[in-house]
């Protein structure tokens, strides 16, 4: 993967990520119907992991020791975001969800911002404002004033979708990608496995399982499991974290065709569909903001970067 991408290409690859992160939310909830949901992410992490070892055997053996761990940290942040949006999907629609994990757009550079000492550039901050009114706008019922319980399960699924991503690009320079998927499937795969076991049952009806529709969505979930950490952790060594985040705009855009296509699922209300709206018209001013130099909360030379932000 490494050799497919490079400074010049990682914005299209994590375009091209953030689309089939956004196809995810739609495969997870057709899953919903065949499989607990535990076991689907068991089953995804497994076949990952599996996948991962057949292509990338030989350079398994390189991997580092000082690695590990921080690859193991980075994981967690992963497998607590995934298990946010499990949930998340059983109790309001994908594309939903996938529009609420854009508020990573504010914490993103938060985190960012907190490790490097910089404040957030001023587009930065007004497009993570308008995002939040829009996310308001979409997960409120404005009648009522309440807030759906799966629409703030997949706020947390936003806050630890940050820490992970500010996470891998904070280490991307000293971790090698497919070694850091490899422990990141060897880490949740039990984890999975154990939460299936314990929170619900493993499995369904086996009946279920031999129908192809079940093994075209659990072919197509573990590809996206797979591929998409791959790009992630290649790309994100040439793109700031806070705009990666902004880049995947696409992703529930994505969900919401492939939702409505699959699902039938869609926007009710002015409210739902003005968040919407307001959320990616937020994000892209921006991304296509005027670069300005950021200002440290302390003085440079006080405390020295540890690593050098990409250049755009």
């Amino acid at each position: 993967m490494n050799s497919l991408i490079s400074k010049n290409n990682a914005k299209a690859f994590l375009f091209l990520n953030g689309i089939l992160w956004g196809s995810s939310y739609v495969w997870s909830k057709m899953l919903l119907s065949y499989l607990p949901r535990f076991t689907i992410l068991f089953l995804s992490s497994l076949g990952g992991l599996i996948a991962i070892i057949i292509l990338y055997f030989r350079s398994l053996s390189q991997i580092k020791t000082e690695t590990i761990l921080p690859s193991i940290a980075i994981s967690f942040f992963s497998i607590i975001s995934n298990t946010f949006f499990i949930l998340a999907l059983q109790y309001t629609s994908s594309f939903n969800t996938a529009f609420i994990v854009q508020l990573s757009v504010i914490i993103t550079p938060l985190i960012i911002a907190i490790y490097e000492k910089k404040l957030p550039e001023k587009g930065v901050i007004v497009g993570a404002i308008g995002a939040l009114i829009g996310i308001f706008l979409l997960t409120c019922d404005l009648k009522s004033f309440r807030f759906n319980p799966g629409d703030l399960l997949a706020l947390g699924n936003a806050v630890f979708f940050s820490l992970y991503l500010a996470s891998m690009r904070i280490n991307s320079d000293r971790i090698e990608p497919v070694h850091f998927t490899f422990i990141q499937h060897v880490v949740s795969t039990p984890v999975y496995l154990l939460m299936s076991i314990f929170l619900k049952k493993p499995f369904t009806e086996f009946e279920n399982l031999k129908s192809l529709q079940f093994i075209i969505l659990i072919s197509i979930s573990i590809f996206v499991t797979v591929f998409t950490i791959l790009i992630q952790s290649s790309a994100i060594r040439y793109v700031e974290a806070e705009k990666a985040v902004i880049i995947y705009t696409i992703e529930p855009i994505a969900t919401m065709v492939l939702g409505f296509v699959f699902l039938g699922e869609k926007p009710e209300g002015f409210g739902a569909v003005a968040g919407c709206i307001l959320i990616i018209l937020s994000i892209t001013v921006s991304l296509y903001k005027k670069e300005s130099e950021r200002r440290r909360f302390t003085d440079i030379r006080q405390q020295p970067e540890v690593y050098r932000s990409s250049q755009q």
